[in-house]
């Protein structure tokens, strides 16, 4: 029985997540446009944009093979499984001792079902986006990681229930871990909110799809339903990243029992995630350009690398003194 509740409650958090992270796409969207002294697009335009992309024709190259087709539906199954390892306001669904690798493992697998994708395409433009997704990707996750672990084996110290668990988050967090910690948290901000603006390729790290480069490289060949669902699971994989962020730095949340508990700490999480991409997402890709592939991985494994090294340090001196 409670493997079905977990299941109903999966497929609710799918639903809501779907919905949100269009919602947030659409807010973008006209915010930039705001910026830049321009109307821009209606904030439901990502709504019209997936219904009229999942009705039109879905063209496959010659050149494409099997995992072509199969890479967008393994990408957005992937970020659905991934929902049940996200902290939402509350403990994951699925939360259990070391779940945070589980966590890593899924993120990064939905980047490389579409890369697979990308390289059955046959394309050359899809190919050179693809080893950009690569470079990208080998560059910006272990200054995520090696945050992460710090933060966790910070509180792992308050015995928490269910140690390296995202879920242990909840129960304590970095600021409580001293004044060190502090300290270590202001530098860590700077980490993960990097690391979270390469996640989602906004602004210098806008380089794999690079529309006036490489034709939307990673999407060239992709239409119709295919890239409906790419452009679902890239929504919803940006809703997630900021979750973790939210979830490391900005955890608060409200002691309330019940369902209400689980709604208003969900909500509450919501707009937290929206402040997050509003940081990182539309403030920063409307005042920075996009910087060359070798610029990229040089300032993420040169400076946010190194400042989650020195972050983690700090945090591991305080808490050991």
């Amino acid at each position: 029985m409670k493997l079905i509740y977990a299941i109903l409650g999966l497929v609710a958090l799918y639903i809501y997540v779907s919905i949100m992270s269009l919602l947030f796409a659409g807010i973008d969207r006209k915010l930039v446009a705001r910026m830049q002294r321009r109307i821009g697009p209606p904030i439901l335009q990502p709504f019209y944009d997936f219904l009229k992309l999942v009705s039109k024709e879905t063209i496959i190259p010659n050149t494409a093979n099997f995992m072509f087709r199969a890479a967008p539906l393994l990408m957005l199954a992937t970020t659905i499984a991934l929902l049940a390892y996200t902290p939402l306001g509350f403990a994951p669904i699925f939360a259990t001792k070391g779940d945070i690798i589980v966590f890593i493992y899924l993120l990064t697998l939905a980047d490389f079902f579409l890369i697979v994708g990308v390289m059955s395409s046959g394309s050359p433009y899809g190919r050179i986006g693809a080893s950009r997704e690569v470079a990208m990707l080998v560059s910006r996750e272990p200054a995520m990681m090696l945050g992460v672990f710090a933060v966790m084996w910070g509180i792992s110290k308050f015995g928490v229930q269910k140690p390296f668990s995202l879920s242990s988050l909840y129960e304590h967090n970095i600021w409580e871990l001293g004044p060190m910690a502090w300290v270590a948290g202001a530098i860590l901000v700077y980490v993960f909110m990097s690391w979270l603006a390469s996640e989602i390729e906004a602004g210098f790290f806008n380089i794999p799809e690079a529309e006036q480069e490489i034709a939307e490289g990673t999407l060239v060949e992709y239409s119709g339903r295919y890239l409906a669902i790419i452009k679902l699971a890239e929504s919803m994989k940006e809703f997630i990243a900021a979750s973790l962020v939210v979830a490391v730095l900005f955890p608060w949340q409200l002691n309330m029992p019940g369902i209400q508990g689980y709604i208003v700490n969900l909500l509450i999480h919501t707009l937290k995630v929206f402040i997050v991409l509003f940081v990182a997402k539309t403030i920063f890709r409307t005042v920075t350009g996009r910087l060359k592939i070798s610029q990229a991985v040089n300032l993420l494994w040169t400076r946010v690398f190194a400042a989650s090294v020195i972050g983690a340090l700090i945090l591991a001196m305080g808490v050991s003194l």
